[in-house]
């Protein structure tokens, strides 16, 4: 069950977001009149938001380098594991950073706005776009790898 001091937080994280968004719209839009940007994405566009946000989604729930900045927000047991707090700000630091979902949200805002910020924050979106398909060609090397060391597997298509 969750306490009501940690449904506060929740809310205020919420809020934040909303607010956060809409500012973004209404910096992007030129007060809201300006919407000649949304016609001007094309498919390219949203293929490197998109693999941008995973990056960014990735980044911050599950790779190493991140590891320290999560550690930031949980509380560190005798044993040497980390363990979320029970109530506070920090318990709902930790939930989003833990949730993929969530950090998606955050991290597609996040690569959104950066793009609309002009050549600086396009170019970082490439850049985490370029190391999405890093990853996702790794992952692939690595299946391929898997499926041939396997003795079972005969190379025969069936």
């Amino acid at each position: 069950m969750e306490s009501k001091d940690q449904a506060v937080w929740n809310t205020i994280f919420s809020v934040v977001f909303l607010v956060l968004v809409a500012a973004s719209f209404w910096s992007i839009t030129g007060g809201g009149i300006n919407f000649r940007w949304l016609y001007v994405l094309d498919t390219l566009d949203i293929a490197l938001l998109s693999l941008a946000t995973f990056r960014i989604v990735r980044l911050v729930t599950s790779d190493k380098i991140f590891a320290f900045v999560r550690n930031w927000f949980l509380d560190k047991q005798a044993n040497g594991t980390y363990q979320k707090p029970d109530k506070g700000i920090r318990r709902t630091f930790a939930e989003l950073i833990e949730c993929l979902w969530c950090t998606g949200l955050w991290g597609g805002w996040f690569v959104v706005a950066l793009y609309f910020m002009g050549d600086f924050g396009r170019f970082f979106v490439i850049i985490l776009a370029i190391s999405a398909l890093g990853s996702f060609f790794q992952v692939l090397s690595q299946m391929i790898g898997r499926i041939g060391n396997n003795p079972t597997h005969t190379g025969v298509c069936s």
